[in-house]
């Protein structure tokens, strides 16, 4: 088998696991899930579970990880910024019960997380900002303060909207982020 095919084989693996663990929290309380529960609904060995992942945690992490942040964060910019987070959101509702279920179960972990991705994402559309308006650039101290502000303010948002049971829509929850962003830089440029 070429190297090619294994990376392929290994990725159909990770993804038929992760589709697992999904289906099994539609019934079963992520704690009372076993690796093995994991490894008979795929019918595979523990070995091939614990060659991709060390514990169901991490599992966990794997399918919040590719589900919402890898596709948010690729090539994100302010220009399609309502897309990708309308994408994010509606990822969480079609999966409304695995993500009520996955943020009750280490929330702080992932809020922080999220935040600081959001943070660091956020430094770089303020300098985006900044150059497409000729904004001389604010101290370094002041843009990250700034951005863990938006960083920590989404991340409550999403939580809460998840935790409280998704009721807005995914395009309502989206816009209303993205405006309160539009808000932030309009009022920015406005005091230069």
């Amino acid at each position: 088998m070429s190297g090619k095919n294994k990376l392929a084989c290994s990725k159909e693996t990770e993804k038929s696991i992760a589709d697992a663990l999904k289906i099994l929290m539609q019934s079963k309380s992520f704690e009372k899930i076993s690796v093995s529960d994991i490894t008979d609904y795929c019918g595979i060995h523990r070995q091939t579970f614990y060659y991709h992942f060390t514990d169901k945690y991490e599992l966990l992490d794997f399918v919040v990880h590719n589900e919402l942040i890898e596709p948010l964060l690729l090539n994100f910019t302010l220009d399609n910024m309502y897309d990708k987070f309308t994408f994010m959101f509606n990822v969480m509702k079609s999966n409304q019960q695995f993500y009520h279920s996955a943020l009750k179960i280490n929330s702080g972990e992932l809020f922080n997380f999220v935040s600081k991705l959001a943070a660091e994402r956020f430094i770089d559309l303020f300098a985006e900002i900044e150059k497409s308006n000729n904004i001389p650039a604010k101290n370094e101290t002041d843009n990250k303060m700034l951005a863990e502000f938006f960083g920590f303010g989404i991340s409550g948002v999403v939580l809460e909207w998840a935790q409280h049971g998704m009721k807005d829509s995914p395009e309502m929850l989206a816009e209303r982020i993205k405006n309160i962003i539009d808000d932030c830089k309009r009022l920015a440029i406005s005091r230069l």
